[in-house]
């Protein structure tokens, strides 16, 4: 992982160096990222070795509503003749 730190992305780009700005606007992104799946990885592991419920890993199942009830259009009954 690269050493950037918001501060270089600043430098950089009042500097005018463009690719260096963009190289460390994906190094301070890349490290973020990092962290959080260590962080994630961690939450997994200790829920899995440790018998902890699903809903103690941060992403409760959504509720589903039930669904209205269907109302079928009116068929007119055959064999119904009008004079």
């Amino acid at each position: 992982m690269s050493d950037y730190t918001p501060e270089d992305i600043v430098k950089y780009s009042l500097s005018g160096d463009g690719a260096r700005a963009k190289e460390a606007i994906q190094g301070v992104l890349a490290n973020k990222v990092m962290d959080s799946l260590e962080t994630k990885k961690a939450v997994v592991a200790q829920a899995m070795f440790n018998g902890v419920s699903d809903n103690a890993m941060g992403d409760p199942k959504p509720e589903i509503a039930d669904p209205t009830p269907r109302t079928e259009p009116e068929v007119p009954e055959t064999g119904a003749t009008e004079a």
